[in-house]
């Protein structure tokens, strides 16, 4: 049960931070087809996009590895 707990936490706050790197995605987009932003600009925040995601995802990985040890351990 604790395990189940921990997974459903590191899953809603991967979502939170996956849902930022989507809006950062929303914004990217929308800059570009307005003409809005300078070129450096839009892939410097692609760029922060990618690496939020990036980041995000590895963090997430290493999560459900530790919890799974941890789980192992305990059983």
């Amino acid at each position: 049960m604790k395990f189940l707990v921990e997974v459903a936490t590191g899953v809603v706050i991967f979502s939170l931070i996956g849902a930022g790197a989507v809006g950062l995605n929303v914004v990217v987009h929308y800059l570009e087809i307005n003409k809005l932003a300078d070129f450096f600009i839009l892939h410097g925040l692609q760029g922060a996009e990618y690496a939020l995601f990036s980041v995000d995802l590895i963090l997430f990985a290493r999560f459900l590895w530790r919890t799974t040890s941890r789980a192992w351990e305990e059983l």
